[in-house]
């Protein structure tokens, strides 16, 4: 086949859907994240999805645009759907924070995130440099603050933006991941109207506080003595093995 009519073959979707009630949608961002007028269509999907579908992004990608990745933090953080990210072998700069703006996710053995700050190419004159490089720190600041925070630590932020790289592979991200849905949780979603978030909560009696401190105290002790009659055994098992 030539070139010419390689060229007019219609472009493959990222997308395929199913039907099960609602609608599960697959976007599969297995590419380099190019300029944000290449994933319009992926953009109505998670824009149009409804509360009853599903949008799983599966992602495999070295990073790209940034301003991409902001459009995707936008629509997914909108999004009426539930959102799934699966954590790829790579997912690493842009692709992180897509990942990491879904609100559940899947990862195996192969899983790897990277986080670092991002990186321009400017020429011009010094000042214009200086101010650029001043605002998109704020931006980012702003960004990353908003995606990697219960991820990342308050320093680890601040290092990121400094320059330093991030990499965690699959037992750093499950334990990561467990931190920064507890972070959500106690955050809630910051719309005005959910229900969820909003809602009453009665507040904890005395009687509650000192049940509860009391609780943990027991199981703290009972851990302890757990630990100590394993190292006796343990112990009493090597003294053994000296005798024979």
């Amino acid at each position: 086949m030539k070139h010419e009519e390689l060229m007019l073959l219609p472009k493959q979707s990222r997308i395929t859907s199913s039907h099960n009630g609602g609608i599960t949608y697959v976007i599969k961002i297995h590419e380099p994240i190019s300029e944000p007028t290449d994933w319009v269509e992926e953009f109505d999907v998670i824009n149009d999805a409804g509360e009853q579908d599903t949008v799983i992004l599966d992602l495999c990608t070295p990073g790209g645009y940034l301003d991409t990745a902001m459009l995707f933090v936008r629509a997914l953080n909108s999004c009426s759907a539930h959102t799934i990210a699966v954590i790829g072998p790579e997912v690493a700069s842009a692709g992180s924070i897509i990942a990491l703006s879904a609100r559940e996710w899947i990862i195996d053995d192969t899983s790897s995130l990277m986080i670092h700050t991002s990186s321009y190419g400017l020429s011009g004159k010094d000042t214009d440099i200086l101010e650029h490089a001043n605002f998109s720190r704020g931006q980012l600041k702003r960004l990353y603050d908003n995606v990697y925070s219960g991820f990342l630590s308050v320093d680890e932020l601040s290092d990121v933006i400094k320059g330093t790289p991030f990499y965690f592979d699959v037992e750093n991200i499950a334990e990561r991941l467990d931190s920064l849905q507890e972070y959500r949780e106690n955050q809630g979603c910051g719309k005005e109207d959910c229900t969820e978030c909003n809602s009453d909560k009665p507040e904890a009696s005395l009687e509650s506080i000192i049940q509860e401190a009391v609780q943990k105290g027991v199981q703290a002790a009972l851990s302890a003595e757990r630990i100590a009659v394993n190292k006796a055994a343990i112990a009493a098992e090597k003294a053994a093995k000296k005798l024979k």
